[in-house]
C-alpha cells in the first residue's frame, strides 16, 4: 500500500485504472439499480438493491482514498 510521503505520487497509469474502476462501478450500480426495478421477484429486487448499494460504497472509498492521497478536501 501507498504510505503518507508527501512525495509519492499517483501515476497517470494509476490514475487512469482509478478513473475506470470508478466509472464501471457507478455502471454496475445503474444496472442494478434498473434490473432491481424491472424484476419482478422480491428476492432478486433485494438482491440487486444490495448489490447497487456495495458498488456505491465502493465509489465512495474509491473518492476518499483518492483525497487522502491527493490532499483534497471538499
Amino acid at each position: 500500500m501507498y504510505s503518507n510521503q508527501e512525495n509519492q505520487n499517483i501515476s497517470t497509469k494509476e490514475l487512469l485504472y482509478l478513473a475506470d474502476t470508478l466509472k464501471n462501478e457507478d455502471l454496475l450500480a445503474k444496472l442494478c439499480v434498473q434490473g432491481a426495478l424491472n424484476s419482478q421477484s422480491q428476492s432478486l429486487k433485494q438482491t440487486l438493491s444490495h448489490l447497487s448499494q456495495e458498488r456505491l460504497q465502493n465509489i465512495s472509498v474509491l473518492i476518499n482514498t483518492l483525497q487522502q492521497q491527493s490532499g483534497i478536501t471538499h
